[in-house]
């Protein structure tokens, strides 16, 4: 079955102003290697996927921005965004154009402003996503290896094991406080929600057709009547049909200036005015 990606990158990033601003959030900001986080995330699944295969969300606001720094993707591969409906709209929209492109194939849905460290391990554990999720009628999401009790994440429940490393997720929790964080760290069967997700087309139709009905009847034109909502609010958290893979590498959603010092980056110097486009 044919493997595809999407990179979302439709966010407006205001976390990190006046880092990033409406005209350049923050997944267009060089933050690493002089590349933005959306050409990181791009050469990243570039070691798995031939560029054809890998797409990007927006809105159309940011449509011709992707572009300029995906110079190697097709350009017909941006998929815009008729409003702004949160992630459930957006990925079901994408999903299913891109099961009338292609036809039935697994697909999977990337953030475009996170960074990874250890590359050969997400791509490792990306690749057993897949090959999971083409073999089994699961969502499958992964879930990456909590290293502090981080109150700005959402944590999945693990369960289960299902087959070798892919485990049932219980449940999902979103943010806890400081102190629930504290024991899902001492009870040792939590991940972090990396909000990366892995499935068969056809699986997704069902499973959304069945817990938010609505959200599965959405088209270019009906768009902007969807409800602003999550994918994991409006499908993972009530969707019986969840999988995990724990991924052990670096990771975060540089969503804080805080969170840009862990991973090394001079934020100083970029508040100079080095971190543009």
């Amino acid at each position: 079955m044919k493997r595809t990606a999407v990179i979302l990158a439709g966010g407006a990033g205001t976390r990190l102003r006046p880092l990033s601003s409406d005209e350049n959030p923050k997944q267009f900001l060089k933050l690493f290697d002089g590349k933005s986080l959306l050409q990181k995330t791009f050469e990243r699944l570039e070691r798995l996927l031939p560029a054809e295969s890998i797409h990007v969300s927006t809105n159309e606001q940011y449509a011709e921005k992707c572009r300029e720094h995906l110079p190697s993707m097709p350009p017909e591969n941006v998929l815009t965004e008729p409003a702004r409906r949160n992630t459930a709209p957006a990925i079901a929209l994408c999903t299913f154009t891109l099961e009338e492109r292609v036809g039935p194939c697994t697909v999977a849905f990337l953030p475009a402003d996170h960074y990874i460290g250890d590359e050969e391990e997400f791509v490792r554990v990306l690749d057993r996503a897949f090959g999971f999720a083409e073999s089994q009628d699961a969502l499958v999401t992964i879930g990456i290896a909590p290293t502090e009790p981080n109150t700005g994440y959402g944590y999945l429940e693990l369960g289960d094991a299902i087959d070798g490393d892919v485990l049932r997720v219980r449940r999902f929790t979103e943010k806890p406080s400081l102190e629930r964080a504290e024991e899902f760290l001492r009870a040792g069967n939590y991940a972090w929600n990396g909000g990366i997700f892995v499935w068969r087309t056809s699986v997704f139709r069902r499973e959304l057709q069945a817990t938010s009905p609505e959200i599965a009847l959405v088209t270019h034109s009906n768009y902007e009547e969807m409800p602003s909502i999550s994918i994991d609010y409006a499908l993972m958290e009530k969707s019986s049909h969840v999988a995990t893979i724990r991924g052990d590498f670096d990771w975060s959603d540089v969503g804080s200036f805080e969170a840009l010092k862990k991973v090394g980056v001079d934020v100083e110097g970029l508040l100079g005015g080095s971190g543009k486009t």
